[in-house]
């Protein structure tokens, strides 16, 4: 009886507590040293921290690993925890009551959670008010209809089991988001992703060419991503290979940036293609702003896309993009006019897009250049976090 008396004030305490304060945790999927595109993540969480900050309250962040933190992390006022949530166990569940309990929790922040989730009324029951969930995820889905569209939608009807609303990265992705996952319109709100503009000023790129055992004329063809079987690094060394055959006498050359668990496949692949003359396999890079800037043209073959960072990041800096028709992957990306659209598995195709753009630079350089006014115009970072902040003040209900 004692015991049933302490846990109720116990809980009613932790209650109270909520109620006049009103921190915010924000939870990472990922652990704390992953890199490529979560630096946008890490813009979105600093960014909140310091709302949080300006009203007093403290932001807390959780990874369900930590080994290193960014600078962006660091600098930002913000405490790192290591903590599981949601919860996959009951060591972890009472774990993640505590810390909601003891940290006055009253916001959360996640990262491509799921709309419905049983454990969002054990978090409110523990004095969390609003829940809003970021939705990176990638790919096309199909429409849900019928009777499982109509079950899907009653059971995202059920205000304590569900959040209280979903940030889209574009325009397609709420569309998706509404007619497939069923999610209530009026919980759905777009904040277009952003990125830091790319400047190509006028320089000399002879070392970077050198370095990477190019010609000074040689045409480059630049991917950036997660080497991943997902981003389909695989079909770009194909796309190679058809070039090869089709223009033997042009030099081009594919440097594909990044790291992955595709790496050793894509290895082999190339010996095996005999590509060693035309594709660089670079790895991770830190100065992927210089190659881009260094290459004319931009090659992303995903499977399928959120809205992709690298994209415009290509766009911005002048190059036209050749994307599958996708339209998770290509909705950055107008045919003939920024870049060029292409069959998906057709490297044939792919290969003929490259030679005629590479023969062509008065149409190759007229699509960088509508590329760039069209990335720097709807796509910069300070747009995407003005987006961002107007949309959780109105979610959390924040004041101004």
């Amino acid at each position: 009886m004692q015991k049933q008396k302490y846990k109720t004030r116990k809980r009613n305490y932790c209650l109270m507590n909520h109620k006049q304060t009103g921190n915010l945790l924000m939870v990472s999927n990922y652990p704390s040293d992953t890199a490529y595109a979560w630096w946008l993540m890490e813009h979105f969480w600093k960014t909140l921290a310091e709302r949080f900050a300006q009203m007093g309250s403290s932001a807390y962040l959780a990874y369900p690993t930590i080994t290193s933190l960014s600078e962006t992390i660091a600098a930002a006022p913000v405490e790192p925890l290591e903590l599981s949530i949601p919860w996959k166990s009951r060591a972890q569940a009472v774990q993640a009551r505590n810390v909601l309990c003891e940290k006055n929790i009253s916001f959360i922040y996640f990262t491509d959670q799921p709309y419905f989730n049983p454990q969002y009324a054990m978090m409110r029951l523990k004095g969390v008010h609003r829940i809003i969930i970021h939705d990176h995820t990638p790919g096309d889905r199909p429409p849900v209809r019928g009777l499982k569209g109509a079950l899907k939608a009653a059971q995202n009807s059920l205000p304590w089991f569900t959040a209280d609303r979903v940030i889209c990265v574009s325009e397609l992705m709420r569309h998706r988001n509404m007619t497939n996952s069923r999610i209530p319109a009026r919980k759905c709100v777009v904040v277009q992703n952003g990125i830091r503009l790319v400047d190509c000023v006028e320089k000399n790129d002879s070392a970077l060419r050198e370095s990477l055992g190019v010609r000074s004329d040689s045409f480059l063809i630049v991917t950036t991503g997660r080497a991943h079987p997902f981003k389909r690094f695989d079909f770009i060394l194909e796309c190679a290979d058809a070039l090869r055959r089709i223009s033997p006498e042009l030099d081009a050359v594919f440097l594909l940036a990044g790291d992955g668990v595709a790496m050793p496949a894509l290895r082999k692949q190339m010996q095996h293609l005999k590509l060693e003359d035309s594709v660089r396999l670079l790895g991770f890079r830190n100065d992927v702003r210089d190659l881009l800037c260094a290459s004319d043209l931009a090659l992303h073959a995903a499977l399928g896309e959120g809205f992709s960072l690298s994209i415009i990041e290509y766009m911005s800096a002048r190059l036209p993009v050749l994307v599958p028709d996708i339209p998770s992957v290509s909705q950055a990306v107008h045919h003939n006019e920024t870049g060029l659209l292409y069959p998906l598995n057709e490297a044939g195709v792919v290969a003929s897009h490259i030679q005629a753009l590479a023969v062509d630079s008065e149409r190759r350089l007229a699509m960088g250049s509508a590329a760039k006014a069209e990335a720097d115009k709807l796509y910069s970072l300070e747009r995407c976090t003005r987006s961002f902040l107007y949309s959780i003040e109105e979610g959390y209900g924040l004041k101004s």
